[in-house]
């Protein structure tokens, strides 16, 4: 009896702040989180919500899986709350807890999910007197998830009217973090010398508001949309300046884009023993996480390495595991269509000149569409 009364005690002690009832919720199994706010009312405050929103879209980039715990329990916190407290903030608070889950779950790669929280948010968003600055988030964030689905149309389209509603809120850092974001995706879609002109134009405004985390991300972007149009020299410019922001204030899934980036460049310089290091080490980085989306796109370019050293066990093998993978996050039937004739190529273990060089052509054409993940996403 006594330890059961040290218990409630010590749950007492916690006191109803959103930061001892966050830390008390976390430190319980998910089932039971769902279950202690399904069933007390102690646990359906605003003030929680935010901050568990606040806490799991700042872990997007590093944690996703927590970043995804910590947002849908924002969710199950903010959908039994009354009207009571306010129509157009719950509704607000509403559209981004499921826009923000929708985010960790793109991050996660579950992008059929991603898709449905996201959904949800654009109708509270567009159906209900949300204010501009919530309907901008949204917009942003669905525009994130059209590009790594490789809607760069549809995407373009969501961060424009993004940036337009953050332009109306009077939101300059978010006008700069969205217009970045936007400048990724056009060199995702086809267009890196747009990207390139459009992030020099960003850099110059990035700079004014002294917001470090921009700035790294503007220049990282930068050097990644150089590579993408084979201006390489330009490039390795950046490179040192780059470096020391990502050790400075980036964190570890910075870092490791940054690698990927740096064996990128070293595959154009010839320099294959080097790439070949880097994408290991950001592919089991990746695996750790449980980030599948950029487990298969760091494949194609260390693919890529292997078949220009003649590798070929190692690259039957990635082969098929690439194909597993881009088969289930259900990506662009020409990337599935490429992969599949590398793997059937590769059962034939007797290459012709021709045939690798069709085979060559095909992991290119995946390549160039796996560049994107190397960019530096500050929607994360």
């Amino acid at each position: 009896v006594g330890s059961e009364k040290e218990g409630d005690d010590r749950i007492e002690s916690a006191g109803d702040s959103p930061e001892g009832m966050l830390r008390e919720l976390m430190s319980h199994s998910p089932e039971q989180r769902v279950m202690l706010v399904e069933n007390s009312e102690r646990f359906r405050s605003v003030a929680l919500c935010e901050l568990a929103l606040k806490r799991g879209f700042e872990l997007g980039g590093r944690d996703p899986a927590k970043a995804l715990e910590l947002t849908d329990l924002a969710v199950r916190i903010v959908e039994p709350l009354s009207s009571e407290e306010g129509s157009t903030s719950l509704i607000d608070l509403q559209a981004r807890a499921h826009a923000f889950k929708g985010n960790a779950l793109r991050i996660g790669s579950d992008f059929i999910e991603a898709t449905r929280s996201l959904a949800i948010a654009g109708d509270l968003a567009s159906n209900q007197p949300c204010g501009p600055s919530t309907r901008a988030t949204v917009h942003a964030l669905q525009g994130s998830l059209l590009g790594e689905q490789l809607d760069f149309d549809g995407c373009i389209s969501s961060l424009d009217k993004a940036i337009e509603l953050y332009r109306q809120a009077g939101q300059a850092v978010e006008v700069v973090r969205t217009s970045l974001v936007k400048a990724m995706h056009l060199a995702n879609g086809g267009r890196p010398e747009t990207a390139a002109q459009s992030l020099v134009r960003i850099l110059k405004d990035v700079d004014e508001l002294s917001v470090p985390r921009l700035s790294l991300a503007v220049r990282h972007n930068l050097a990644f949309s150089l590579v993408a149009c084979g201006r390489i020299e330009e490039a390795k410019k950046h490179v040192p300046d780059i470096r020391k922001l990502h050790m400075s204030i980036g964190n570890s899934v910075d870092l490791m884009r940054f690698k990927w980036l740096e064996g990128q460049i070293a595959v154009d310089s010839d320099r294959w023993s080097e790439a070949e290091g880097l994408f290991v080490e950001v592919k089991q980085f990746f695996v750790e996480k449980g980030m599948a989306h950029d487990v298969a796109l760091v494949s194609l370019d260390l693919a890529h390495v292997y078949l220009r050293q003649d590798r070929i066990a190692e690259l039957k093998s990635l082969a098929a595991e690439m194909l597993t993978i881009f088969r289930a996050l259900r990506v662009h039937q020409e990337t599935l269509a490429a992969l599949a004739f590398c793997r059937k190529a590769l059962e034939v273990e007797q290459l012709t000149v021709g045939l690798v060089s069709e085979l060559a052509a095909c992991l290119e054409k995946a390549r160039e569409r796996a560049r994107f993940g190397v960019g530096l996403s500050v929607a994360e």
